[in-house]
């Protein structure tokens, strides 16, 4: 539109040179299997579940507590994502790939039956007013003071969502699959959510050194 003013004046082309945000230099901050399960055992209540549904699902957290008792189809082994929680209001999930069917281990769906404890209808997760739970308040009240405990460096619940992508890529779990399983349609944006431990980084390149080792003994018969 610049340009279009500048041509009817007789101007030069404007030429524009927005100032990019800078790239943050450090990792996102994610959860180990490891500290995820530490969390998980030091958690109480109803906050024991969710951290353990998203470590084991990679359910962004507006997910985990829009859910009701209902969106459970714990004899299947799945939950139904069907909706999300933003600031305290309940609506539609953040993308059209966040609508999808999230498969459980059975460790989880035996947790969520005791946790449930028969109930039928209602939300899984609730405050003490029966309103939905709030990321900030979770992460806040509940999250970073577990992290401060146990020594290990605080997260936030999207930590959770990328240890589990994390955890499915570094034990070959097929790309397709991981994308339906954390709501997303592109492998570029799955790959952001990837990281790797140093003893994993290790494991890796050894490995690849033995199927070096191994090509060129093929070689070297032929």
């Amino acid at each position: 539109m610049a340009n279009w003013y500048c041509r009817q004046l007789d101007k030069p082309k404007t030429c524009w040179y927005p100032d990019l945000p800078k790239l943050p230099d450090r990792e996102q901050r994610w959860f180990t299997q490891e500290e995820a399960s530490q969390i998980i055992n030091a958690a109480k209540g109803q906050y024991r579940v969710l951290f353990h549904l998203a470590s084991r699902t990679g359910m962004r957290c507006g997910e985990l507590c829009a859910l009701r008792v209902e969106d459970l189809a714990l004899d299947h082994g799945v939950i139904e994502v069907t909706r999300s929680v933003w600031h305290g209001i309940e609506g539609p999930t953040k993308t059209k790939a966040g609508k999808r069917t999230v498969y459980l281990d059975s460790e989880a769906v035996s947790m969520l039956r005791q946790y449930l404890a028969g109930r039928q209808t209602g939300r899984v997760f609730q405050s003490r007013a029966g309103r939905p739970l709030v990321s900030t308040d979770i992460t806040q009240g509940q999250l970073k003071p577990i992290c401060k405990r146990l020594g290990i460096a605080r997260g936030g619940m999207h930590a959770f969502r990328h240890g589990r992508v994390s955890h499915m890529r570094v034990n070959a779990i097929p790309d397709d699959f991981v994308k339906s399983q954390v709501g997303r349609s592109s492998l570029r944006i799955t790959s952001i959510y990837t990281h790797f431990e140093h003893k994993q980084k290790r494991e890796m390149a050894e490995r690849l050194l033995s199927c070096t080792q191994s090509s060129n003994l093929y070689s070297t018969v032929n």
